[in-house]
């Protein structure tokens, strides 16, 4: 009986992809938490020492989030968090949820009591992320929620889109900066639309989610110094019947 050959090389390659990953991780967290902001470096060298790498593996984490859309590379040069205008919010929210809307909306018609039950189980892992106060954690598995409805309407066109702007997404969320109890308050608001589209009702999950996205863009505007007006698309947002809910804390 011959013993099996290991590749050392392979081993290496296998431990430094883990090694990547770990990196990649820890600073997309310090990005999603907002310990590191748009426009500012990438602190290479502190990351290096936590870890005690080498560049290379950094570079690869970093790589691998500039294709995400979070970091951008200068030639030669160093990285920084992709700085997202705030200008910018009101044209991502607009997309985001009509986007949002035909995809709960496609779900509500075609989805399935094991994927209703999926969305429940994402929706709980945020709310007891956000009573911990882990913001970062809380983003990640947000994200993951909404990319399941898309994913589960079985529309891989869609699926897709919402895959290209989920950093921007992202970057809307670190734009906006919500303080933590406002931000708990729209977490909380992911049963109320799984509810919905578990009950078939098209209509209201369309509105709760189109709500629950263009508010967020709302409570930012108020929290400025200049204030704002509401948003225009809630002028023509339909009337909830008395069977819909009205409070989807």
């Amino acid at each position: 009986m011959t013993s099996e050959t290991i590749d050392p090389q392979a081993a290496f390659t296998i431990e430094r992809q883990s090694l990547s990953e770990q990196v990649y991780r820890y600073i997309k967290r310090l990005i999603l938490s907002g310990q590191i902001t748009g426009g500012e470096r990438i602190p290479e060298e502190r990351v290096a020492q936590r870890f005690g790498v080498s560049r290379t593996p950094i570079r690869e984490a970093l790589k691998r989030l500039e294709q995400y859309g979070l970091v951008y590379i200068k030639p030669r040069s160093y990285a920084e968090v992709v700085y997202f205008e705030p200008a910018e919010a009101a044209h991502v929210s607009v997309v985001r949820a009509q986007l949002e809307a035909l995809s709960v909306g496609l779900l509500a018609v075609t989805g399935t009591e094991a994927d209703f039950d999926a969305l429940e189980d994402l929706a709980r892992q945020c709310d007891l992320l956000i009573g911990k106060g882990d913001i970062a954690a809380t983003f990640e598995i947000d994200s993951r929620l909404h990319l399941e409805i898309a994913k589960r309407t079985g529309n891989r066109h869609l699926y897709e889109i919402f895959e290209k702007i989920d950093a921007k997404v992202q970057l809307l969320r670190l734009a906006i900066a919500l303080p933590l109890d406002i931000l708990t308050r729209y977490v909380n608001q992911h049963p109320a639309i799984i509810r919905e589209m578990r009950r078939r009702d098209k209509e209201t999950a369309q509105h709760l989610m189109r709500k629950h996205i263009l508010d967020q863009l709302d409570d930012y505007r108020w929290s400025r110094p200049e204030g704002g007006s509401r948003h225009p698309a809630h002028g023509c947002a339909k009337t909830l019947d008395k069977r819909s809910p009205t409070n989807v804390n």
